[in-house]
Protein backbone atom coordinates (compact mmCIF):
# COMPACT_ATOMS: atom_id res chain seq x y z
CA UNK A 1 0.00 0.00 0.00
CA UNK A 2 1.13 3.26 -0.81
CA UNK A 3 2.93 6.15 1.57
CA UNK A 4 1.22 9.34 1.61
CA UNK A 5 1.53 11.98 -0.84
CA UNK A 6 -0.57 14.88 -2.05
CA UNK A 7 -0.11 13.69 -6.09
CA UNK A 8 -1.89 10.33 -5.23
CA UNK A 9 -4.53 11.85 -3.07
CA UNK A 10 -4.19 14.40 -6.29
CA UNK A 11 -4.74 10.83 -8.62
CA UNK A 12 -7.09 9.35 -5.90
CA UNK A 13 -9.55 11.99 -6.55
CA UNK A 14 -8.80 11.93 -10.57
CA UNK A 15 -9.89 8.14 -10.40
CA UNK A 16 -13.29 8.99 -8.81
CA UNK A 17 -12.48 8.44 -5.14
CA UNK A 18 -14.18 10.30 -2.51
CA UNK A 19 -11.89 9.25 0.38
CA UNK A 20 -8.46 7.49 0.11
CA UNK A 21 -6.86 6.21 3.17
CA UNK A 22 -2.96 5.46 3.03
CA UNK A 23 -0.45 3.16 5.01
CA UNK A 24 0.72 4.64 8.01
CA UNK A 25 -1.38 7.61 8.33
CA UNK A 26 -5.14 5.44 8.13
CA UNK A 27 -3.86 1.99 8.33
CA UNK A 28 -1.78 -0.34 9.54
CA UNK A 29 -0.69 -3.50 7.75
CA UNK A 30 0.53 -6.52 10.39
CA UNK A 31 2.46 -9.10 9.60
CA UNK A 32 4.76 -12.11 11.04
CA UNK A 33 4.03 -14.75 13.52
CA UNK A 34 1.11 -15.60 15.50
CA UNK A 35 2.02 -13.08 18.55
CA UNK A 36 3.92 -10.29 16.33
CA UNK A 37 0.47 -10.26 14.36
CA UNK A 38 -1.53 -10.05 17.80
CA UNK A 39 0.68 -7.39 19.48
CA UNK A 40 0.99 -5.18 16.52
CA UNK A 41 -2.78 -5.23 15.76
CA UNK A 42 -3.35 -4.01 19.50
CA UNK A 43 -1.01 -1.21 18.91
CA UNK A 44 -2.80 -0.23 15.80
CA UNK A 45 -6.21 -0.37 17.19
CA UNK A 46 -4.95 2.06 20.38
CA UNK A 47 -4.12 4.62 18.28
CA UNK A 48 -7.56 3.78 16.53
CA UNK A 49 -6.00 3.05 12.76
CA UNK A 50 -7.93 0.59 10.95
CA UNK A 51 -5.69 -2.70 10.88
CA UNK A 52 -5.14 -5.03 7.86
CA UNK A 53 -3.56 -8.40 7.78
CA UNK A 54 -1.83 -10.51 4.95
CA UNK A 55 -2.58 -14.26 5.62
CA UNK A 56 -0.15 -16.68 4.89
CA UNK A 57 -1.85 -19.87 5.97
CA UNK A 58 -4.87 -21.81 7.35
CA UNK A 59 -3.79 -21.65 10.87
CA UNK A 60 -2.69 -17.58 10.88
CA UNK A 61 -6.13 -16.93 8.93
CA UNK A 62 -7.98 -19.08 11.65
CA UNK A 63 -5.75 -17.30 14.48
CA UNK A 64 -6.56 -13.83 12.99
CA UNK A 65 -10.34 -14.18 12.60
CA UNK A 66 -10.60 -15.59 16.36
CA UNK A 67 -8.71 -13.99 18.48
CA UNK A 68 -6.97 -10.25 16.94
CA UNK A 69 -8.64 -7.25 16.45
CA UNK A 70 -7.72 -7.04 12.95
CA UNK A 71 -10.25 -5.41 10.74
CA UNK A 72 -9.52 -6.27 7.06
CA UNK A 73 -7.56 -9.63 5.88
CA UNK A 74 -5.90 -9.89 2.89
CA UNK A 75 -4.29 -12.85 0.52
CA UNK A 76 -6.81 -15.11 1.51
CA UNK A 77 -7.12 -16.70 -2.37
CA UNK A 78 -3.27 -17.28 -1.59
CA UNK A 79 -3.14 -19.76 1.14
CA UNK A 80 -3.16 -22.51 -0.70
CA UNK A 81 -0.38 -22.95 -3.96
CA UNK A 82 -2.42 -25.57 -5.05
CA UNK A 83 -6.29 -26.57 -5.83
CA UNK A 84 -7.28 -30.31 -5.25
CA UNK A 85 -8.04 -32.06 -8.30
CA UNK A 86 -11.66 -31.99 -7.54
CA UNK A 87 -12.71 -27.86 -6.23
CA UNK A 88 -10.98 -24.59 -5.85
CA UNK A 89 -9.00 -24.07 -2.80
CA UNK A 90 -9.75 -20.69 -1.92
CA UNK A 91 -8.75 -20.44 0.87
CA UNK A 92 -12.27 -20.09 2.75
CA UNK A 93 -14.75 -22.66 3.93
CA UNK A 94 -18.28 -22.23 5.60
CA UNK A 95 -16.79 -22.64 8.97
CA UNK A 96 -14.05 -19.60 8.61
CA UNK A 97 -16.96 -17.69 6.73
CA UNK A 98 -19.50 -18.31 9.98
CA UNK A 99 -16.48 -17.49 12.74
CA UNK A 100 -15.76 -14.34 10.24
CA UNK A 101 -19.41 -12.95 9.76
CA UNK A 102 -19.41 -13.43 14.17
CA UNK A 103 -16.80 -11.89 14.61
CA UNK A 104 -17.34 -8.62 12.37
CA UNK A 105 -14.14 -9.04 9.69
CA UNK A 106 -14.04 -7.59 6.22
CA UNK A 107 -12.28 -9.93 3.94
CA UNK A 108 -10.80 -7.59 1.75
CA UNK A 109 -10.11 -8.66 -2.08
CA UNK A 110 -7.07 -6.77 -3.72
CA UNK A 111 -6.70 -5.71 -7.32
CA UNK A 112 -3.20 -4.83 -6.52
CA UNK A 113 -2.69 -8.94 -6.09
CA UNK A 114 -4.75 -9.27 -9.32
CA UNK A 115 -2.41 -7.54 -11.29
CA UNK A 116 0.67 -9.41 -9.40
CA UNK A 117 -1.05 -12.90 -9.94
CA UNK A 118 1.14 -15.41 -11.55
CA UNK A 119 -1.67 -17.31 -12.42
CA UNK A 120 -4.54 -14.82 -13.38
CA UNK A 121 -7.26 -17.43 -13.95
CA UNK A 122 -6.87 -19.34 -10.58
CA UNK A 123 -6.64 -16.43 -8.71
CA UNK A 124 -9.67 -14.88 -10.18
CA UNK A 125 -11.94 -18.25 -10.00
CA UNK A 126 -10.31 -18.18 -6.24
CA UNK A 127 -11.78 -14.53 -5.41
CA UNK A 128 -14.83 -15.67 -7.19
CA UNK A 129 -15.29 -18.36 -4.84
CA UNK A 130 -14.11 -16.58 -2.01
CA UNK A 131 -16.46 -14.14 -2.51
CA UNK A 132 -19.47 -15.72 -3.18
CA UNK A 133 -18.78 -18.18 0.56
CA UNK A 134 -18.80 -14.71 1.92
CA UNK A 135 -22.16 -13.61 0.20
CA UNK A 136 -23.66 -17.04 1.13
CA UNK A 137 -22.77 -16.93 4.88
CA UNK A 138 -23.22 -12.50 5.40
CA UNK A 139 -19.40 -11.82 5.52
CA UNK A 140 -18.64 -8.27 4.84
CA UNK A 141 -16.16 -8.16 2.04
CA UNK A 142 -14.33 -5.17 0.57
CA UNK A 143 -13.19 -4.35 -3.19
CA UNK A 144 -9.78 -1.38 -3.39
CA UNK A 145 -6.87 -0.99 -5.06
CA UNK A 146 -4.50 -1.90 -2.21
CA UNK A 147 -1.56 -0.63 -4.47
CA UNK A 148 2.12 -0.94 -3.47
CA UNK A 149 2.94 0.94 -6.60
CA UNK A 150 1.35 4.13 -8.54
CA UNK A 151 0.76 2.42 -11.70
CA UNK A 152 -1.32 -0.15 -9.65
CA UNK A 153 -4.18 1.89 -9.02
CA UNK A 154 -7.69 1.92 -10.89
CA UNK A 155 -10.57 3.96 -11.04
CA UNK A 156 -13.74 3.10 -8.85
CA UNK A 157 -15.62 2.12 -11.88
CA UNK A 158 -12.56 -0.55 -12.59
CA UNK A 159 -13.08 -1.71 -9.43
CA UNK A 160 -17.40 -1.91 -9.43
CA UNK A 161 -16.63 -3.84 -12.93
CA UNK A 162 -14.47 -6.11 -11.39
CA UNK A 163 -16.96 -6.96 -8.81
CA UNK A 164 -19.71 -7.19 -11.50
CA UNK A 165 -17.07 -10.28 -13.00
CA UNK A 166 -16.88 -11.83 -9.74
CA UNK A 167 -20.63 -11.74 -8.90
CA UNK A 168 -21.85 -13.14 -12.62
CA UNK A 169 -23.19 -16.69 -12.48
CA UNK A 170 -22.05 -19.01 -14.96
Amino acid sequence: MLDVDSSLEELSKKLSFTKTHFLGRDLVLVQGNLKEILRKSQQAQAQKKTVLCFVRSEEELHYVLEKTPVHIILGVERIHHSDSLHYLRGGLDQILCRLAAEKRKIIGFSFSSLLNARDLGKTLARMRFNWRLCQKFGVKTIFSNFSVEKWEMRSTRDLAAWERILAKKN
